[in-house]
């Protein structure tokens, strides 16, 4: 009987390999990730942490989710959507400008 360890040594990287004749799809938010990554470092949009520290300077709570919205036609902000759990226990949807910071919307 082989060890766990033996068994793991025993796995290729052929053997997780899909097939040659099909297609490995790599999920869109791997992509968005990429994406915003290299617009905070162009400096078109500002970082997570900077956004996540104006939202709760204006709404105390706990963020337990933030969302990356891109828009769909030119001309249009990108947008953080952030969802806040607040001290009341209430769940915001706060929109924020991903360039400026500023709150565009919130709801909830």
């Amino acid at each position: 009987m082989e060890s766990y360890a033996q068994e793991m040594r025993d796995i290729t990287p052929n053997s997780i390999r899909p097939p040659a004749n099909q297609k490995l799809r790599i999920p869109d938010q791997f992509f968005r990730h990429d994406q915003v990554r290299d617009k905070v470092r162009d400096k078109d949009i500002l970082s997570l942490s900077v956004i996540r520290k104006e939202v709760q300077k204006n709404y105390p709570g706990r963020i337990v989710d933030v969302r990356f919205l891109i828009p769909k036609r030119e001309g249009i902000n990108y947008l953080y959507d952030v969802r806040l759990l607040t001290k009341a226990g209430k769940l915001l949807s706060i929109k924020v400008d991903a360039k400026s910071a500023q709150i565009v919307d919130v709801k909830g």
